[in-house]
Formats: C-alpha cells, structure tokens, sequence
C-alpha cells in the first residue's frame, strides 16, 4: 500500500513538473550542469529531448574522471543539440592540461549561436588562448573569465596560467554590459609606445574588472567608456605606465596597485574611489559633486606638490580615509600649506591610518601630524568628525584576525583528525583481532607512528605560533581570543592523546599477534601423543 501511495504521489509531482512550460523547466535545469540535466531525459517521453532545446549550457570537466570522457561528451552535446535553438549562456569550469581545447570547441559552437553570457572559471597547468571570433561578437552581454592561480611565481610569470588575448585589435563587442578578466595576459605582438584602446567598441560597458592581468608590449591602456559605472583594476603588471581612464558616469572606482604605473581620471559623477597605489592619482580639473567616499592610500608619498593637487581635486568628498604616510609627508612641507584654505568644505569624517599593508614600515608608531596639516584637512569642516589610527593599532588588528585564522583554521584540523581516528578504530574492530596480521601489521605501525609524530607536531607549532602571537598583542585585544584558545588548547590535547592512544593499541594487538604467533610455533614443535 505504502509502496503504491508513493508512486501515486510521485507521478503526480512528475506531472506537475512536466505540465511547466518548456522555458521554465529550462530555467531550472540551467542550475545544474549539462551532464545532469541530460539524465532528466528518462524521466518521461517529453523530457527525452528537452535538454536539446536548452539555451543554457553549463560543462563542468570535475564531472568526468578522465579528459577524454570529457570530450566525447562534449563532441555529443554539440552534435545532439537542436541547432535551431539559440545559446544564451554557457558556464565552463575547467581544469588540467588540454582542457583549454575543448573550451575553444565549444565558444565556437557558442559565438555561432548568438550567445549573451559567457562564464569561464579555470585551474589549468598551461596558458588558454582565445579565438578571434570572441573580441566580434554583437549579441555578447556578459563574459567572465577567472583562473585560480596557485603560487606568487606563476602569478609573476609572463603568460604561465593566464587567458591570453592579442590586444592588437580593438574589441568589438557592442552589446557588452560587463566584463570581468581574472588572470588574463594582454599582448600586443609588435611593442608600441603608444596607448591602445581595447574597449573604445565597447560603447555599453558598464561594469569592468581587470584583476591580476598581464600586460606586454604597449605602455599605456585607454579606458573611455561613455556608460561605464563601476571599474576595478587590481594588480596590473607587465610594460603598462600609464592608465588613462575618461569615463562621464563612472560612479565607483576601485584601483589597488603595487607597481608604478600612473593613473590618470577624468570622472566627474564620481561617488565612491578606493585608491591604493605608489604614484599619486592624477584628477581632472573636475569638481567631482557627488563624491561621497575616498580612501587614498600611497605607502611611499615622495612628492607634497602632488599630493595636494590630488587632496584639492577631492575637496566635495564627504568621507575621507587617508594613510598616515601621506600626512607625514605633509608635516615635512608645512610651507607648502600655511596659510592655505582647507578645500574640504563638506567633510564629515577623516580618518587617518596607516596601511594595513606597510604598517610594520613606519619609524615611528605615532604618525607625526603637524597643527598645520590638521587645519589643512579640518578647518573648512569644523564639525566633521576625526580618527586617527596608529601603526600600533594597525599590527593589533593584523595580528588579531590572523590569530582567529589559525584558531580556525587548527580547529578545523583537530575535528578533521578526531574523525580519522574514529574511522579508523571502526576499522581495527570490524576486521577484529583475526586480520591483524594483515591490517596491523609492523610495517603499518611504522607509518602510524610517522604520521602520528608529523601531526602531533604541526599541532604543537600552531599552538606555539598562535600563542607567540597572542602575547604580542594589546590586553584587551587578548582578551577577545583568549577563551577560544584555552578550549583550542584543550581540545589539542584530547585528540593527541588519541593519535598516541590509537597507535599504542595498534602496539598491543601487534604484540597480543606475535604472541600467538611464538604459542602456535612452539605448541606445533611437540610431538602428538
């Protein structure tokens, strides 16, 4: 009866399912990759086809052990597939060497049937081209390509784990709204002085990232963009000097560099501007009306000149953050202020901190602020309210979050290695004491004696590491840390004592084994009678 009622019930759901329109059903299956929203074909008559009709595509290489499984299926996908039907979307996730050959099979099959968004998330152990056909599309909306990177080195290298595109031709994608490139290496195959212009055909861009790119053979890069609204430019390397950015509705900025390039700005709806870089940021003369937050951080400010041309061209920023370096050098070159105006009329807060980056870098661990440099920045906002933050305070807060890290990251560990032991002392008692010959043996017992000692060990230096940190840090900041690392300790202690109690049981039966061994021995050396 049971067995009959839940067959009743679960043909209706099918039911209810399949009554969907064919777009809805599409939509929900486009959560899933292409492998599983195949398997629905047998579910029903009506959904042995429906995946052929799908305009969203999402292939997954983690779902296939081996790559040329991979692509036999992907050979089958784009064959099967109704070519009638439009691509609106495809989301490839990749990883291993040669995966980057299928990747370019099925942008092909993509860009010929007229895709809106592509999203390509990769670990792979070589360099991953494009083809041309990418940088002409007029239906493509949205593309983004990220590549984990797994060491500084690679990172460092030239093309080494990166998309790479030939920046020589200008990029004609007019439908484009946003572009996201993570890892990329942009080169141009004949060095010119010269700026180049990638997105000047990309008149719709309104979203850009350009994180940890590569650049090579062009000094400069020209982002103007009339539609563009939100930019982030993080860790750019490579022959680039200069950054010329003119965009009339840019709203937030973030640029995060620690190289020597220059960036130049022309953005005069400007609302929010994150700046962390070596050089000062160079403004235009615009008067930036609506800009509500800066955070200006240039570690090693050498030129005052520059820097209060760029403090005069923020002068409507209602909330400003600024490092302490910069307000050091300012105290060095009071002639340069005195009697001067404070340009900041409309200030409500400043904060003046040092970079979380460089703060072990300062000589002294209050920053040296002239009276001077204080009206500069405050007289023109008498109610606006001021912080300022130490190096001290600084390394505090470093110090803090990375003790929470490891308390986690150790508390992980312990519960990972209490499991290890649980699953292996089920283990000892379901082959039970007949099989130790073969499952605990001396060979196995040496290499639990190995692991136990590496793991004990790597316990006792974070505890050590964690500690060292702690005793550096301020009291109330310890006091924050320090319950969860006396129950960390604790609980450190439970699970070495089971690692070394395991392996003294694994001893046992070991010896409790030879005992028996040396009794059958010596039982079968006497004669019957």
């Amino acid at each position: 009866m049971d067995s009959s009622h839940d067959q009743k019930r679960m043909n209706v759901e099918d039911d209810r399912l399949s009554s969907l329109p064919d777009d809805l059903i599409h939509k929900i299956l486009s959560f899933i990759s292409i492998k599983h929203a195949i398997q629905t074909s047998v579910l029903s008559s009506k959904w042995r086809f429906l995946w052929t009709s799908m305009p969203y595509l999402n292939f997954s290489r983690d779902d296939f052990s081996k790559l040329p499984k991979f692509s036999k299926f992907v050979t089958h996908v784009l064959s099967d597939r109704n070519n009638q039907t439009e691509v609106s979307s495809v989301k490839i996730s990749l990883h291993g060497k040669m995966s980057g050959i299928f990747a370019k099979k099925i942008l092909k099959y993509a860009f010929s049937h007229n895709i809106q968004q592509l999203n390509v998330a990769s670990v792979l152990a070589n360099e991953v081209g494009f083809p041309l056909v990418l940088f002409s599309s007029r239906s493509l909306k949205h593309l983004s390509l990220t590549m984990k990177v797994l060491s500084d080195i690679e990172y460092r290298s030239k093309y080494s784990l990166r998309y790479v595109f030939n920046a020589t031709s200008t990029w004609d994608l007019p439908a484009l709204t946003t572009l996201y490139l993570d890892n990329a290496a942009l080169v141009c195959d004949e060095n010119t002085d010269k700026c180049i212009d990638l997105f000047s055909k990309c008149a719709n861009l309104k979203n850009l990232t350009l994180k940890s790119c590569y650049m090579e053979g062009f000094k400069g890069l020209s982002i103007c963009l009339p539609k563009l609204s939100n930019l982030t430019i993080e860790i750019a390397c490579g022959s680039v000097e200069v950054f010329n950015i003119v965009a009339p509705q840019l709203k937030n900025l973030t640029i995060r560099s620690y190289f020597d390039e220059q960036y130049s700005l022309s953005a005069p709806d400007l609302v929010f501007l994150f700046y962390q870089g070596c050089s000062c940021l160079q403004l235009s003369t615009d008067d930036y009306l609506s800009l509500e937050k800066a955070d200006i951080c240039v570690p090693r400010p050498k030129d005052a000149h520059q820097v209060l041309r760029m403090l005069q061209r923020l002068h409507n920023v209602k909330f400003l953050t600024l490092n302490v370096e910069i307000v050091e050098l300012l105290s060095s070159s009071v002639e340069l202020i005195t009697n001067q105006p404070s340009p900041f009329a409309n200030l409500k807060s400043l904060k003046i901190q040092p970079d979380i980056d460089f703060s072990d870098l300062g000589e002294h661990e209050r920053a040296d602020m002239s009276a001077e440099v204080r009206s500069y920045l405050l007289d023109g906002s008498p109610d606006a309210t001021f912080t300022m933050v130490s190096r001290e305070d600084v390394r505090a807060i470093k110090n803090t979050k990375l003790a929470q890290n490891l308390i986690t990251e150790l508390s992980v560990l312990l519960e990972q290695e209490k499991a290890s032991i649980e699953t292996k002392m089920a283990k000892l008692h379901e082959h039970g004491k007949a099989h130790v010959d073969t499952d605990m043996s001396w060979k196995y017992l040496s290499v639990l004696i190995q692991e136990g000692e590496k793991k004990t060990s790597d316990i006792m230096s974070m505890l050590i590491a964690i500690n060292g940190i702690l005793t550096e840090l301020p009291a109330l900041n310890r006091a924050t840390i320090q319950s969860s690392f006396s129950t960390l300790g604790a609980e450190a202690n439970i699970v070495t004592n089971k690692i070394t109690g395991f392996i003294k049981l694994v001893c046992d039966e070991n010896q409790r084994y030879l005992s028996v061994c040396f009794d059958d021995v010596t039982t079968a050396s006497h004669p019957s009678s």
